[in-house]
């Protein structure tokens, strides 16, 4: 009796649990065909859609092309050239610095004998020399005074001069070419004259006053 009572109250604990069972089964087998289907997904629909990316190529083909043909209509940039010196060779200039010699010899005799030196960036002796090594050049065979190596050290280390007409000979002025910083300096020597390194044409005197050079001009410094 005993026995066959606790398998009518097993049995009824599995015909109740059944429903539950039942939902639980087919709650995996939703997942389960959920899960088919992502993976599926990735499979089957991924290509799909890199093809659908191939239709838009002519698109982005006609685009381009509109791109060059825009491109071919606008005109090149302007590449601005350094000016003219005042003195365009060393027979002109030694003429021309005779004046100049009278009145301060060591520094217009050094000018003499450093005009028309090419220019080439880190060069510092008279086969090749950059704006600021013949600054610091200049510095030491005439004023007998040091200057530091580049043309934003030798800013740093000046008064600031920020009237042209407060200039006087021997002031550095220094120029920001085409960028923020300090990129080149000379030396000034009076009557809106300056001596410099030109990247394009070597130790010349140039005039402060001329286009280029008063567009990009910082100020000037003094030891």
């Amino acid at each position: 009796m005993l026995s066959a009572a606790i398998f009518a109250t097993a049995t009824l604990s599995f015909a109740q649990d059944a429903p539950r069972n039942s939902r639980i089964a087919s709650a995996e087998t939703s997942v389960e065909a959920s899960e088919s289907r992502f993976i599926e997904g990735i499979s089957f629909e991924a290509p799909l859609k890199r093809s659908n990316t191939t239709t838009t190529a002519p698109a982005n083909n006609t685009r381009t092309t509109a791109k060059k043909t825009k491109s071919n209509n606008i005109r090149p940039e302007f590449v601005e050239d350094e000016p003219a010196p005042s003195f365009k060779d060393k027979n002109t200039a030694k003429t021309n610095l005779a004046e100049g010699i009278k009145r301060s010899p060591v520094l217009y005799g050094f000018i003499q004998d450093w005009y028309g030196t090419p220019y080439r960036m880190g060069g510092t002796t008279k086969k090749s020399i950059d704006c600021s090594a013949f600054t610091r050049q200049l510095f030491s065979d005439v004023y007998g005074k040091s200057l530091d190596r580049t043309a934003a050290m030798q800013f740093m280390m000046t008064r600031r001069i920020f009237d042209k007409e407060d200039l006087k000979e021997g002031d550095l002025v220094f120029f920001s070419i085409k960028t923020k910083r300090i990129s080149h300096v000379g030396v000034y020597l009076g009557g809106g004259k300056f001596v410099h390194a030109s990247s394009s044409r070597g130790v010349i005197i140039s005039e402060l006053d001329q286009a280029y050079w008063s567009r990009y001009y910082s100020g000037g410094g003094r030891l």
